[in-house]
């Protein structure tokens, strides 16, 4: 049987217009705009090439809103948070960016130097929205 090639180059699959690579990549986002819901009621999208991506390629919409916003990858110590409290509700303006790093007492020359490496991270907080 002649299989013909995928716009890759690559032979595409029996039935289909695409190899079996480019049609995984068809299905992400942003490619795909396909959202879903989940149980908890946040909206996330399959995005495998994520680098916070779980183990199934799914990451939360409103991380990757605040991501471009910030124009970063979020750190694994920050979250968003949804200001009126509505989980599907994505808009930049309706989201805000907290961080859990923080230390629980320690000597003063340590929290000193966490409180240094924050002002590094984030700089000026009135320039951050």
């Amino acid at each position: 049987m002649d299989r013909k090639p995928c716009v890759c180059g690559k032979l595409k699959q029996r039935k289909s217009a695409l190899c079996k690579i480019c049609f995984n990549e068809s299905k992400q986002y942003p490619i795909s705009k396909v959202r879903h819901r989940s149980k908890d009621g946040y909206i996330y999208v399959y995005y495998r090439k994520h680098p916070y991506a779980d183990k199934e390629g799914r990451i939360y919409e409103h991380r990757l809103v605040m991501e471009k916003a910030l124009g970063r990858f979020l750190f694994p110590f920050e979250n968003v948070h949804h200001i009126n409290g509505v989980r599907d509700d994505n808009r930049v303006d309706n989201l805000e960016l907290w961080t859990k790093a923080q230390p629980t007492g320690g000597r003063v020359k340590d929290v000193v130097k966490w409180a240094r490496e924050i002002l590094k991270i984030y700089g000026d907080v009135s320039s951050t929205g």
